[in-house]
């Protein structure tokens, strides 16, 4: 179903999620002219503020820290579909959405359940997963990923929604010409044939190029060529330069070990959490973004949430077998 009302909804799960954030004179006096647009719209957002109110616990905790994120989905879904007309987001979606933003149990179980209602492709908490692309390329996605296809006469473009994917790409030379776009909401990674690895962490993207050459493009900025073995971190910081790693630890996920060096303990965490169920839910800044190293087993998520308590000595309390808290 679409229509007015699917726009009302919609638009009153957005004024929720700003009003969770708090709203600025300007968008109070936003807030207000869009209500009097009649019953209609105050209906609406009476209903996005009772789901969220069903939610209990932690659940509305988690849901209100992460309201500016879901904004942003929110904004880039309807970005989407002006771009490319797609029908995807009914009223079922938006349903979804609304139960996501209450946060209870499909927050804390299905976080990122807007971006799979996006996806072409996606895999589980604790699922890797090689899958073929329509060109003959192939993506292994690491777990709790989402992928979204576009694949047209002028190019070939993949969209990484969530997580990470290791492309295999085929030559452009055999697949009429098209250029290989993998995008990002950071920027995108142009191709021609070769073997690379994009991943979602922290809010910023991060290329590993294993074989063959990529640009590397961000929004509103030049782009970099890389070459095999070097690595390249973009997004809201801006653009470092190109730095040398091992790709057996770079890449090591394919095997099932999480190699790091130098990460903030809130991205470790956030890599730790695609393999396991529920949340993990850091409650201290400061002690995120410690420093770590190490390797860790991807297959025993709760093993490695116990080897960083014992290296860094934080406080670890599990809820319930689903919900994490670190450094209470």
């Amino acid at each position: 179903m679409s229509g007015p009302d699917e726009a009302l909804r919609q638009e009153a799960e957005l004024w929720l999620a700003r009003q969770r954030r708090g709203l600025s004179a300007p968008e109070r006096r936003a807030f207000a002219t869009w209500q009097e647009q009649g019953e209609a719209a105050r209906r609406a957002f009476r209903e996005a503020e009772s789901l969220w109110h069903l939610a209990e616990g932690p659940g509305q905790r988690i849901a209100a820290e992460e309201a500016p994120r879901l904004e942003g989905w929110l904004a880039a879904i309807q970005a989407e579909r002006r771009r490319r007309g797609r029908r995807r987001l009914g009223a079922a979606t938006l349903g979804a959405l609304a139960l996501a933003l209450g946060g209870g149990g499909l927050w804390l179980e299905r976080p990122g359940l807007w971006q799979d209602l996006l996806a072409d492709l996606r895999t589980g908490r604790g699922e890797r997963r090689l899958l073929p692309l329509p060109d003959g390329s192939s993506a292994l996605l690491d777990a709790d990923s989402a992928l979204a296809l576009d694949f047209g006469t002028a190019e070939r473009r993949v969209t990484l929604l969530r997580g990470a994917a290791f492309f295999t790409v085929r030559p452009a030379a055999e697949s009429g010409g098209r250029p290989f776009v993998a995008e990002t909401a950071p920027g995108s990674v142009r191709v021609l044939g070769t073997r690379f690895e994009v991943r979602l962490v922290g809010g910023e993207a991060i290329v590993t190029l294993e074989e063959g050459s990529v640009a590397v493009t961000p929004r509103g900025e030049a782009g970099q060529i890389l070459r095999p073995g070097e690595r390249l971190r973009f997004g809201a910081g801006g653009m470092a330069r190109p730095e040398a790693v091992r790709l057996d630890e770079a890449l090591s996920w394919r095997e099932g070990r999480f190699a790091f060096q130098a990460m903030p303990l809130r991205e470790v965490l956030e890599e730790i959490g695609r393999y396991r169920p529920g949340r993990i839910l850091l409650r201290d800044p400061a002690l995120g973004e410690t420093r770590v190293s190490g390797s860790l087993p991807l297959d025993r998520p709760d093993a490695a949430l116990r080897a960083l308590q014992s290296r860094l000595g934080f406080r670890l309390r599990v809820v319930a077998d689903r919900l994490v808290l670190v450094g209470e």
